[in-house]
């Protein structure tokens, strides 16, 4: 075989073109539903959109008493107000409902209770006050989160406040990751003192695979495959005919004369870019 040349070495930025304008990433990806715990750290397939509104109801924000606020204008220090329990007032915890023709919340630390049927208020209250209005952190019907976005831990608690139990994602893309090399040697299994000179330890593969699963993948790793430019292109050819979207060829790339990469890909396809500057 007769050593490699470069091609046409791209700069990296029209490398990168080439590469995102050749394949439609985004347009093939199948989807599939997943629950939503589950989807953390996939992409969307499909814009979300709230079910309820949350809170769905009006809820107390302060433990205390819920009374109507127009019941309490007026009073003052110097004009306390007497409440009676169960027909003015009511007592609440926070994240209560709101008792009927209730529209605010007198904080428990501003209440003298006098007996366990009446209490006495020294301030008024206004509308609303203290209380979480319906649709107070997301509106039913409202965009939560529109197509392709990468979920986070974070929009967990807004999807299923909103009533969305279930998204649908993009599948993760499937790559297989061929390690070539004769030179290479397995760290599995192998005792370090047996490391011969020339002999190098195979780690691409696992890095590789380790970022491909950072990035939301899944990898396989096939085992090393000789410096032979038939066995290599078996090995892709296989690949490609499988369900892997991407085939990653470790090595044999540059211009020696055992890199076959260029080889295998050129006698299956087409080489788009042989070399980065």
């Amino acid at each position: 075989m007769k050593r490699n040349i470069y091609l046409s070495k791209k700069a990296l930025g029209e490398a990168r073109r080439i590469l995102t304008e050749s394949f439609a990433w985004s347009e093939y990806r199948e989807k599939e539903t997943v629950g939503v715990p589950d989807a953390v750290g996939r992409v969307l397939a499909e814009a979300v959109f709230a079910r309820f509104s949350s809170p769905h109801f009006h809820a107390a924000a302060m433990d205390g008493i819920a009374v109507k606020a127009e019941d309490t204008f007026g009073v003052s220090e110097t004009n306390p107000k007497i409440l009676t329990i169960d027909q003015n007032a009511f007592y609440v915890n926070t994240g209560h409902v709101m008792p009927a023709d209730t529209d605010a919340v007198i904080m428990i630390e501003n209440i003298n209770t006098l007996d366990q049927e009446q209490v006495q208020i020294e301030g008024p209250a206004f509308p609303w006050q203290y209380v979480r209005k319906v649709g107070e952190d997301i509106v039913a019907t409202e965009l939560l989160f529109p197509r392709n976005h990468r979920v986070t831990p974070y929009c967990i608690g807004a999807l299923l406040s909103g009533g969305v139990f279930e998204v649908a994602v993009r599948k993760k893309p499937r790559l297989l990751i061929i390690p070539t090399g004769s030179e290479l040697v397995d760290w599995r299994g192998m005792d370090p003192q047996d490391l011969k000179p020339g002999r190098v330890i195979e780690t691409n593969s696992f890095m590789l695979g380790k970022l491909t699963e950072a990035y939301g993948g899944i990898f396989e790793r096939h085992a090393k495959v000789e410096d032979d430019v038939e066995t290599i292109a078996q090995a892709v050819a296989a690949a490609v005919e499988d369900t892997f979207d991407m085939v990653l060829i470790v090595g044999g790339s540059s211009a020696g004369s055992h890199d076959y990469s260029r080889h295998v890909i050129d006698r299956l396809g087409e080489v788009l870019v042989h070399g980065v500057t």
